[in-house]
């Protein structure tokens, strides 16, 4: 894959897509279904790699998201431990790595059964709006309106386990999003066209669909509860990757992440309704700030601060690397400045990353990234090479690039795994 400037790498491109190394593998799998992150990365993949690893004692995760890696290395016996720097995900890891008792499916039953019959009547009290920009392209206004019947029908339930809580919850989320007019045929969430929504629909033919929707997100959380998510012990813990915790008293033995990658798709953008239905962000500059924070985030304040971005002095790049943002400052007199120093912010993260994680890692681990390449105007970013490069940089012994896929975008993206030995 050639490259401006850098020299070519022997790595051969993939010429399929290979949907079943992405989320849509997921969708049909229990609790790694229960809701859509359109950058999740596959299960078969996370399987994969852990087939390999047999004996592998402590997993660790520096970006777990959906919980794929800790719920898959659980599946299997191992000691899983993730981390999140968005405290939805963290909170709904350890609910898909939760073990429920029979009594608690039963209880969700009963409270999923009563809570659908409140929200069914037109007159119940409606949870607040929350503070998510342009709402009613979100939803229409009769289901807007059983959205916030059925959050309010949940919150003053009485119940006897936070677990069954959290459940009902997350079958909300999948009700809310199956409602709204969000649309996942892009690599990003969009929106169909609010036009040919069912606007004109009689109040009995609304009534059914919200009744069924809601009972057919409740039953796939409800199976998912209840298969056993294996003998390992994991947990998602709270935690900025650039500044990792120790994860085990011993120190891990295999790393599986897939970071976000650098292309300025916000993870924020995509999860804002779940954490503005639930509480967890009550307005954008919550949404901005927590986007800063987040390695690759652009969104709100941060596309700002961006611009104000310099390298720090401690900071490592290979030495091709400053001539490739050059080369996307002078791509575009209006934006490729801010895109410069957003490739450059992101790649000082991944090195903060980086090292930080190295410090987690037993001698003799093995460390797995799975990443996209990336381009801006004619410059193709090699992420997959920089990360290579950054790992030998930060103590690795040994480093190589597996190309996985096609990614559904232009010709030359493809999606990598990069493997390093300690």
């Amino acid at each position: 894959m050639n490259v401006p400037g850098i020299e070519p790498m022997t790595v051969s491109t993939p010429r399929k897509r290979r949907s079943e190394l992405t989320f849509r593998h997921n969708t049909s799998l229990g609790r790694h279904g229960w809701l859509r992150l359109t950058p999740a990365y596959s299960v078969r993949l996370v399987q994969q790699i852990l087939d390999e690893h047999d004996s592998a004692k402590n997993v660790v995760d520096p970006f777990s998201g959906t919980g794929t890696t800790p719920l898959c290395a659980v599946e299997r016996g191992h000691g899983a431990v993730s981390f999140d720097i968005n405290p939805f995900l963290v909170w709904l890891g350890n609910l898909k790595l939760r073990r429920f008792t029979d009594s608690e499916l039963t209880e969700f039953e009963h409270a999923a059964g009563s809570v659908l019959a409140r929200s069914m009547n037109g007159d119940a009290e409606q949870a607040p709006l929350p503070a998510l920009s342009n709402i009613r392209r979100w939803w229409n206004p009769e289901d807007l309106a059983f959205i916030r019947r059925l959050l309010t029908a949940i919150r003053s339930h009485s119940f006897d386990s936070d677990g069954v809580r959290d459940l009902l919850l997350v079958s909300f989320c999948r009700t809310m999003m199956g409602l709204s007019n969000a649309a996942f045929n892009h690599q990003s969430m969009s929106f169909r066209n609010t036009s040919t929504t069912q606007t004109g629909l009689f109040d009995d033919d609304f009534q059914e669909r919200h009744r069924v929707q809601f009972q057919r997100d409740a039953a796939v959380v409800e199976a998912g509860a209840g298969q056993d998510p294996g003998s390992g012990q994991g947990r998602v813990v709270l935690a900025d990757s650039r500044n990792l915790p120790a994860a085990f008293n011993d120190a891990a033995d295999l790393l599986i992440t897939s970071p976000p990658y650098p292309n300025r798709m916000s993870y924020i953008r995509e999860l804002r309704p779940y954490m503005y239905w639930l509480g967890f962000l009550e307005d954008k500059r919550q949404a901005g700030e927590l986007d800063w924070l987040a390695i690759g985030g652009t969104w709100g304040v941060a596309t700002s601060r961006v611009a104000s971005w310099k390298k720090a002095g401690d900071v490592f790049f290979p030495d091709y690397f400053e001539s490739m943002l050059r080369r996307i400052e002078d791509a575009a007199a209006s934006s490729g400045r801010i895109l410069s120093r957003y490739v450059g912010k992101y790649f000082e993260d991944v090195w903060r990353h980086v090292r930080a994680a190295m410090r987690t890692m037993r001698r003799g681990a093995e460390l797995h990234y799975i990443v996209g390449n990336s381009k801006f105007y004619d410059v193709l970013v090699p992420t997959e090479r920089i990360y290579s490069d950054m790992l030998l940089e930060a103590g690795a012994c040994s480093a190589r690039i597996n190309p996985l896929r096609k990614r559904n975008s232009k010709k030359e993206l493809v999606e990598f795994d990069v493997v390093a030995r300690l």
